[in-house]
């Protein structure tokens, strides 16, 4: 897995941290807390912007784990979500949320997390996490342009993208 450096934000309250290597523009933060998350601003994540719980809330959304967060003055630390779930984006990765364990095939753990975007193109440069090179190979997947596939699949926004 591609590593880079977290970024942080915080104030009193809260510690907010960012990994730019697992975030695929999804924009849940955006769209849940626009006055905190804005990709255009710099620094793109204000914390200082909104109540740690509205905050850690939106941070619970982002689906690939990009994003964590960590209460400074004694709340609960953020949790896996209780029911293991795997979602299927249309023409896009598996996200799947709960406590999860990313290993190789030789039991090494590449991660461990409460939610993680796992690619299905099989071209990511972050393998075996999706970075959105399906948006950009056009990558489609067998059997969904077919309307009866279509049930449970789900498309990100487009457009938006974080730093």
């Amino acid at each position: 897995m591609t590593r880079r450096r977290l970024q942080r934000y915080a104030t009193d309250e809260i510690e907010v941290t960012f990994d730019p290597a697992r975030c695929i523009h999804y924009a849940a933060c955006i769209r849940r807390l626009p006055a905190v998350f804005e990709a255009s601003a710099r620094p793109w994540i204000r914390p200082q912007a909104a109540s740690a719980d509205a905050i850690a809330e939106a941070v619970r959304a982002c689906p690939t784990g990009a994003l964590h967060y960590r209460l400074l003055r004694g709340g609960p630390p953020e949790e896996a979500p209780p029911e293991p779930r795997v979602r299927v984006l249309r023409d896009g990765p598996l996200l799947i949320s709960g406590d999860v364990r990313v290993e190789r095939d030789d039991g090494a753990e590449l991660l461990r997390d409460t939610r993680v975007a796992l690619c299905r193109c099989g071209r990511s440069g972050n393998m075996p996490f999706c970075d959105n090179t399906h948006r950009t190979i056009g990558w489609r997947a067998e059997g969904e342009d077919d309307p009866a596939a279509r049930g449970p699949l789900e498309s990100p926004p487009e457009g938006t993208r974080l730093p």
